[in-house]
């Protein structure tokens, strides 16, 4: 089967600079970027990235590259010399980290009334039941009210 498009400009000499690019990098001291190498090379920063597929010692040079960008990202957030929020975003965006996931406390969605004797069929004799155990509270209510005042008047406070 025959290719199709141009031929690739890939080649060691690619190669060489991608490698000298990253030793520059590290010697000194400055973050490594894809697209960076990739306008030192000429080309698109898909393209290296579609080389790198291809041809495992370019992979193997972009993977170091990633490495140590990740690397002076994290020095560079710790020592104050690059805003944190934007290291921070560069770690996620480029070296897949994310936040912490907190586990969300047990939240209350709703609740269940239980009835005592027969369960209500109709919202008539929901409130019917509502309204009867209402009464019965303040019946409870008056009666303890009551009993209090009687035994406030008598001096049995026990």
């Amino acid at each position: 089967m025959q290719e199709v498009g141009r031929p690739s400009k890939y080649n060691k000499e690619m190669l060489s600079k991608a490698e000298s690019y990253f030793c520059e990098c590290r010697k000194s001291g400055k973050t490594p970027f894809i697209e960076e190498l990739a306008l030192e090379l000429d080309i698109n920063d898909d393209t290296l990235v579609e080389w790198g597929k291809e041809h495992a010692e370019l992979s193997a040079t972009v993977r170091k590259l990633k490495l140590l960008q990740k690397l002076r990202l994290k020095q560079g957030a710790l020592s104050k010399q690059l805003q944190p929020t934007t290291a921070i975003f560069l770690l996620k965006v480029n070296h897949g980290m994310k936040d912490e996931e907190k586990e969300e406390p047990e939240r209350i969605t709703g609740f269940h009334i239980h009835y005592v004797g027969s369960t209500p069929t109709t919202l008539g004799d929901a409130l019917a039941n509502k309204k009867s155990a209402i009464e019965e509270m303040e019946k409870a209510e008056k009666a303890i009210q009551e009993f209090s005042s009687n035994n406030a008047k008598t001096g049995n406070i026990e």
